[in-house]
């Protein structure tokens, strides 16, 4: 029980301290708040750090990889894959109010490799445009499904080799029936496992 109100204390002082600095990457918010339905939306809440730091540094990633954040809530992991040398991050939010902190967010950083998407994931049309994919839980398995099939489609063409990073991999079936392989798993911050796919049996790049 004490861990988790120094983790709460932790918590709430980043929030203060990124106030102080015009930022706002760690309050959590709830789909209600937004005017999301529950059903198919979960609550914006931070994620990244150390735990997606440690895995993206296993990967030979460079300036022609671009990756994107489905479900990125106000951007903190994007902070996280600014620190490696992708040619694009992207992130994609079903919230206009919550996807515009996260603009300015970035502003406020000065960060030019940022392009933030406010849609529905199941109506984006550029998932061509990345090979590396990031979820941190954000909607349940009936839309994840629509998702990966439109991440698959789009990934055809590409002579790329494509990776998801699933946080809290509760659609993990989802993901494999699709075609895409685990290649590894690791802790994250709450205990719920992050995984790491990729369409190719042996990846080459980690």
């Amino acid at each position: 029980m004490k861990r988790f109100k120094l983790r709460d204390l932790y918590n709430f002082i980043k929030i203060i301290l990124e106030k102080l600095m015009g930022l706002d990457f760690s309050s959590i918010i709830s789909s209600e708040e937004v005017g999301l339905d529950p059903r198919f939306f979960y609550r914006s809440s931070p994620s990244g750090g150390k735990y997606l730091f440690d895995i993206l540094k296993r990967i030979d990633i460079t300036e022609k990889d671009s990756i994107i954040d489905v479900g990125c809530g106000k951007g903190s992991a994007m902070r996280t894959m600014l620190k490696f040398s992708f040619g694009r991050v992207d992130g994609m939010e079903a919230s206009e109010k919550i996807a515009e902190s996260a603009v300015n967010n970035f502003k406020k950083l000065k960060e030019g490799r940022v392009k933030i998407f406010a849609c529905d994931a199941t109506d984006f049309d550029k998932y061509e445009e990345c090979n590396f994919f990031y979820f941190y839980n954000p909607f349940p398995c009936q839309v994840m499904l629509r998702v990966i099939e439109k991440i698959k489609l789009a990934s055809q063409n590409l002579d790329k080799e494509i990776f998801i990073i699933y946080n809290n991999p509760i659609c993990h079936n989802v993901i494999v029936n699709n075609g895409f392989n685990i290649i590894s798993d690791f802790p994250d911050e709450w205990g719920n496992k992050i995984y790491l796919y990729s369409n190719s049996l042996t990846s080459l790049r980690i």
